[in-house]
């Protein structure tokens, strides 16, 4: 089974690479809502949310989408928030919030 893990985990990175991907970690609680809010009022649409029982309590999900890009904010209540989407979506985010991106999968800190 830890090897079934790993692999899944290595195809999700390859295709976080073929798709040109950024991730923005660690965000705090009270800034990932606001920047929710936000999104959605620059025209952002929320096309999915997760709603299982532990829906932010535990964890959350929202994908945006807006002219053909797509973001992923993903909120736990360990690593806080994260957002991953296209490189230049996610640049120029990092830049406007004074925000730190890294080019990697959010879940690759799990593989070490």
């Amino acid at each position: 089974m830890k090897y079934i893990a790993r692999i899944l985990r290595y195809f999700a990175k390859l295709r976080f690479r073929m798709l040109k991907l950024a991730t923005i970690k660690d965000i705090p609680t009270e800034q990932f809502e606001v920047l929710i809010k936000d999104f959605i009022a620059a025209g952002w649409k929320k096309t999915s949310t997760y709603d299982g029982i532990d829906a932010w309590i535990d964890y959350g999900k929202v994908i945006l989408t807006r002219q053909g890009a797509r973001l992923t904010l993903e909120w736990d209540n360990w690593t806080e928030g994260s957002i991953e989407g296209p490189i230049k979506v996610i640049e120029a985010l990092a830049k406007e919030k004074n925000l730190k991106v890294t080019n990697e999968w959010r879940w690759s800190e799990h593989d070490k």
